[in-house]
């Protein structure tokens, strides 16, 4: 499972706890997560900025 996050370079730490059965798997999110959610807002709104003007121009 490690891996593959790896691998799909999610913006998340991972760690398992190997206390019991089954083991946890505990993700924690990173400071990249939110400035990914930010920059994505942010050029949705522009990008609809845009097309508003090209409707009204």
């Amino acid at each position: 499972m490690h891996t593959r996050i790896d691998s799909a370079e999610l913006p998340v730490r991972h760690e398992t706890r190997r206390q019991g059965r089954p083991y946890t798997l505990v993700l924690t999110k990173t400071q990249e997560l939110f400035t990914r959610g930010q920059t994505v807002r942010r050029q949705a709104a522009a990008d609809l900025a845009w097309l508003i003007s090209l409707r009204n121009a």
